[in-house]
């Protein structure tokens, strides 16, 4: 390894430490016309990488204003952008990277720029992949180029093989703090509710899927006195409009809030629906741990070991897919294995715990299909279902234009828009039932 360039090894020349001023500066290319480069400036970090491999997402609260003087310790610059920096998947040529999250949120951003129904969605200002100079040539920051000369058995020990990454810098101009700074119920309703509003938007006007509702990529933005939600990170999002096969068998999303269909790789065709279960499975998350302060949400984690939610995040793919399976085959199974089960200690708990209810009523027990197709009841009989619980081969690839009848979400997901727009519609009459909510006397967990 001392051989390799000193890139392959992990200097980026796009960052610099700048110590007359006690800051970083960063290039942030822009994948457009022009191919132009912008500096940004920042001092401290918000989203550091925890591994080596991967990802390696990191996020920096920036501005372009070059400071004027050297910055005290301990003084953050004032920042008035977010830059995300990571090493997604990509395809080796860009402009063929149809899922090149810049590209996603340019075309969001063209949609609803100067609209005026008040829809939040991440704002870029610049994106591309990261350049640097080795030499005379200009070169892209890829793990083919990390990898160069790198014996292939080798690489093979050491990471496993790897799929093509580049590196790439997104600048937003949107900052908020994450989804565990709401203080309130009312307003993780509200904050909730904001996010899937635009994310049923962006899939209606932009053909745009989300595919990885979490509480990383949710944010709480203030501005002021009003508290309102932003639904971010496209690394996972693909163009419904381009109806890939390939895409059904990825297993993507965020544990534990991943959808059944994502945790079994299943031959179900991807909707907004997994994206409405996985917000079902956020709510129901916080709904257990709390809202209260850091001292009320640390005792509330300790019990919600012991609960059957747990169970959505420990153990193996196999036995998470089959708790989720249990505890959603039916309404009764969901109330008293889940909801039952939420922090009683909470202010407005059981608005919480109704909400809940009518969530997964119209998700998984809509009146647009029988009751045979309500909860997961005959999903574990589907082929692909039954291969992962099993640990058995993939069946061969069926027709696309094939029915499994027996699958419930199979179902489900041929009635997606029509049951995704009875899912919002719950959220938002929530959000406007709120200003009646009467605050009920806490009760001891």
């Amino acid at each position: 390894m001392s051989l390799c360039d000193i890139s392959q090894l992990g200097r980026d020349p796009t960052m610099r430490f700048l110590s007359k001023l006690s800051c970083w500066q960063i290039d942030c290319p822009d994948d457009g016309e022009d191919g132009a480069t912008k500096q940004y400036y920042f001092s401290n970090i918000i989203c550091s990488a925890d591994r080596l491999l991967g990802r390696h997402t990191r996020c920096f609260p920036a501005t372009d204003m070059r400071p004027a003087k050297k910055r005290e310790k301990g003084e953050p610059l004032k920042a008035t952008v977010v830059i995300k920096d990571a090493f997604a998947f990509a395809k080796p040529n860009a402009s063929e990277d149809d899922r090149d999250e810049v590209k996603t949120l340019k075309r969001i951003r063209g949609e609803f720029e100067g609209d005026k129904s008040g829809i939040m969605y991440p704002k870029i200002v610049v994106g591309g992949r990261v350049r640097f100079k080795r030499g005379d040539k200009t070169i892209e920051d890829t793990t083919s180029t990390m990898y160069e000369g790198v014996d292939d058995e080798l690489l093979e020990k050491v990471s496993g093989g790897t799929l093509f990454r580049a590196h790439r810098r997104i600048v937003l101009a949107s900052i908020g703090e994450p989804l565990r700074t709401v203080e309130s119920v009312k307003e993780f309703v509200t904050v909730i509710c904001d996010a899937m509003e635009s994310h049923h938007a962006i899939v209606e006007r932009c053909q745009i899927l989300h595919r990885d509702i979490s509480d990383n990529n949710i944010l709480v933005v203030r501005e002021k006195g009003a508290v309102r939600g932003l639904l971010i990170d496209f690394d996972c999002a693909i163009d419904k409009s381009k109806d890939r096969g390939d895409v059904r068998h990825e297993m993507t999303g965020t544990l534990p809030f991943m959808s059944f269909n994502n945790i079994t790789s299943s031959n179900v065709k991807r909707t907004s629906l997994d994206d409405c279960e996985s917000m079902l499975y956020l709510l129901c998350w916080y709904a257990t741990i709390g809202f209260g302060s850091k001292d009320e949400r640390n005792e509330a984690k300790a019990a919600f070991r012991k609960k059957a939610i747990a169970r959505w995040r420990d153990g193996d793919m196999v036995s998470i897919a089959e708790a989720k399976l249990s505890h959603l085959r039916s309404s009764d199974n969901f109330e008293l294995d889940i909801v039952r089960k939420f922090d009683k200690a909470a202010e407005h708990s059981k608005q919480l715990a109704q909400l809940a209810l009518d969530l997964y009523k119209a998700l998984f027990a809509n009146g647009n299909l029988g009751a045979e197709y309500h909860g997961t009841r005959g999903a574990e009989d589907d082929s692909y279902v039954a291969a992962f619980l099993n640990g058995q081969p993939r069946p061969a690839a069926t027709s696309s234009n094939s029915l499994n009848t027996g699958n419930p979400f199979e179902m489900r997901s041929q009635e997606w828009e029509v049951i995704s727009r009875n899912f919002l519609d719950v959220l938002a009459r929530a959000k406007e039932d709120m200003v009646n909510w009467v605050d009920a006397p806490q009760q001891p967990r």
